[in-house]
């Protein structure tokens, strides 16, 4: 399953909370798209899919926002 997650216009910690309480009901294997523009989120996403062992597929600079695909474990 694939669901998306826009996070835009909301600064840390919030999306990184937000992906936390929509993966915790989610099937593993579950694809989370998240769009996000807080200029902390690259590191945050990283760090926090390294601390719960979930995937991080992709992280790409778009134009104004910055978009991850993240795999649950």
């Amino acid at each position: 399953m694939e669901t998306s997650l826009d996070a835009r216009g909301k600064s840390c910690p919030l999306p990184i909370v937000l992906i936390a309480k929509a993966l915790r009901v989610a099937d593993s294997g579950a694809r989370m798209t998240v769009q996000a523009d807080d200029r902390a989120f690259p590191e945050d996403v990283r760090a926090w899919c390294r601390k719960t062992g979930n995937e991080l597929l992709s992280l790409d600079n778009k134009p104004g926002y910055y978009e991850a695909v993240i795999r649950k474990s």
